[in-house]
């Protein structure tokens, strides 16, 4: 964590920065899509959505866990990072049994240095998706100025 010391001797935590994706999945609800906290993302849950016409991709697994790779992609692209940043990810899946296809297409992203990764069988997900996915990023540093944070 980077905590730097104000000038009347105490301490200061980072700030923290709600970020906005075009592109990327909705948030839903009370939700920041991403927040920026110090040098680090919290990327909120991303369902499979297809951008175009914000609704679900097809019901097979295969396809929504592209989707939802290729909404965490869109993120690490405006934060100037790749999905070889995320250090962290949840993945939640309503059936076990689609474990091997959702690892079918988790391995052509994630084959180098995975991301440490849990995952959480769950009874329902938003809009009935079957996978939603969330993410910790670590980008690299920014060194444009105006920023997009």
């Amino acid at each position: 964590m980077n905590i730097s010391a104000q000038s009347g001797g105490g301490l200061r935590a980072p700030q923290r920065t709600p970020l906005v994706i075009e592109g990327a999945t909705p948030a839903l609800g009370q939700a920041s899509q991403a927040v920026k906290y110090g040098d680090v993302v919290f990327i909120s849950g991303q369902l499979p959505i297809d951008p175009r016409t914000n609704k679900l991709v097809e019901n097979e697994i295969g396809a929504q866990t592209e989707a939802c790779i290729q909404s965490l992609q869109k993120i690490c692209d405006f934060l100037s990072g790749a999905l070889s940043n995320i250090v962290k990810m949840t993945i939640y899946i309503v059936a076990m049994e689609d474990l091997p296809g959702m690892e079918k297409v988790y391995k052509q992203y994630f084959s180098y240095q995975p991301p440490a990764r849990t995952i959480v069988g769950v009874a329902r997900l938003p809009m009935n998706a079957r996978i939603q996915m969330d993410a910790i990023i670590y980008p690299p540093p920014r060194e444009k100025a105006g920023s997009a944070f």
